[in-house]
């Protein structure tokens, strides 16, 4: 190992030997100290490197043993450099490209944060920023410490942060505090309402009175359960309490949909004509490496790949992307009523699949279509069984028509 660094720095050449008595030659060379490694036969000739020094002294060898020897090539520290003084422009390339890699490497250029759940990134991000820790910011000004402790004093659902550097990217991994439990208000007096239109399915009340019944068809903001408890004390007084009515209401709602096909349409049909762009991405900025000469015509333009430049763990800051552009011509083609009919069902039956309610599921869907001349329309009604009941609170106008001024109403019985 140390034979072939030193000779490496000193230079050396490689030889091929021919002759009869080639073996006599080499045991020739060795015995006057000249240095012959990596021998190898290369059918009629020998192959072996020796040094520039031991190379000049192989002429006697060469003579007293009839061999021929021929230098193939030179090797070695001394014959790269005359190898590349002829290229000088090549060398201050890569020259300035080890220095320009150097710099960018010096610089933050990602700045990532993990395990928050509750806590915005964003927020996160802009605290890191006023601490000086940002993308672009020069790594040796950047105090991991300071950052940590003002992550913990500024957020105060953060249990424990670490900030640490990797290459170019910053990670800020975060264990947020356990959530205090939500505390119930069980003294504020309100009301049960309906969320949205519909008819009462089942009406189950945990605290407050009851106004509606199965099978009664309520309208959007209407008392479902009332936080007012009446109560009669001896044969004639009737007293009121004010309390938070609690409950669950289900009932039937209906949800319309419409949805138009026309039996004429235009389809796209692909050429075998595709062009790749492919570009650089400087945080806002595209720069187009090799542009693609877009002809007149009709392309779709597609995205293959978008990924982020990196040396190891050195992220760079910059992207590499790639898209395709692909020719296409309309095609003019026509359905009939039934296909029409078949696109709107599957595409109404998934919008319907897809809509959000609370502890609910769909019960039904009834699909009417209209057929016109050159279209068809069709018009879905979702029937949806889901909880229905919102909490009002009773402001004091509600609770002074509800129980007067003193929380009491009191009516005298006949």
């Amino acid at each position: 190992m140390f034979l072939a660094l030193w000779y490496y720095l000193h230079g050396y050449v490689m030889i091929e030997v021919s002759g009869f008595s080639v073996e006599r030659f080499v045991n020739m060379a060795a015995y006057r100290g000249i240095y012959i490694w990596d021998i190898c036969p290369q059918g009629v000739v020998i192959r072996m490197k020796v040094s520039k020094q031991g190379c000049q002294m192989l002429e006697e060898c060469a003579q007293k043993t009839g061999c021929r020897y021929t230098i193939i090539e030179e090797r070695g520290l001394p014959s790269a450099i005359r190898k590349y003084q002829k290229r000088k422009i090549l060398v201050l390339g890569v020259l300035f490209f080890m220095i320009g890699l150097y710099l960018l490497s010096s610089f933050i250029w990602i700045v990532e944060v993990k395990g928050n759940e509750r806590i915005a990134e964003a927020d996160i991000l802009l605290a890191c920023e006023e601490m000086g820790l940002k993308p672009g910011a020069w790594k040796p000004r950047v105090n991991l410490e300071e950052v940590t402790e003002g992550l913990l004093e500024g957020f105060s659902d953060i249990a424990w942060a670490s900030v640490k550097i990797k290459g170019t990217n910053v990670r800020v991994d975060l264990v947020e505090t356990i959530p205090q439990p939500e505390i119930v208000d069980k003294q504020t007096p309100s009301n049960v309402i309906a969320q949205k239109d519909g008819m009462i399915i089942s009406i189950a009340a945990e605290a407050g009175s009851p106004l509606r019944k199965a099978g009664d068809v309520v309208k959007s903001g209407d008392i479902l359960i009332s936080g007012e408890i009446k109560s009669v004390v001896g044969d004639e007084t009737e007293q009121s309490q004010l309390v938070r009515a609690r409950g669950a209401v289900f009932a039937k709602v209906w949800e319309v949909m419409e949805d138009e096909l026309p039996l004429t349409y235009t389809e796209k049909q692909y050429t075998d004509e595709c062009k790749k762009d492919y570009s650089i991405i400087i945080k806002d900025s595209i720069l187009n490496i090799i542009k693609p000469r877009i002809e007149d015509g009709l392309y779709d333009k597609e995205k293959i790949y978008e990924k982020n430049a990196a040396i190891g763990d050195y992220k760079l800051p910059f992207a590499l992307a790639k898209e395709e552009y692909k020719k296409y011509r309309e095609v003019s083609k026509e359905r009939t009523v039934e296909e029409a009919k078949e696109e709107l069902k599957q595409s109404l039956t998934k919008r319907a699949n897809e809509l959000q309610f609370r502890e609910g599921r769909i019960q039904d869907i009834s699909i009417s279509y209209e057929e016109e001349a050159d279209k068809v329309t069709a018009r879905a009604v979702i029937t949806i069984i889901e909880r229905i009941d919102a909490e009002q609170k009773i402001d004091d106008i509600g609770r002074n028509a509800l129980d007067g001024a003193n929380g009491e109403n009191t009516a005298n019985g006949s």
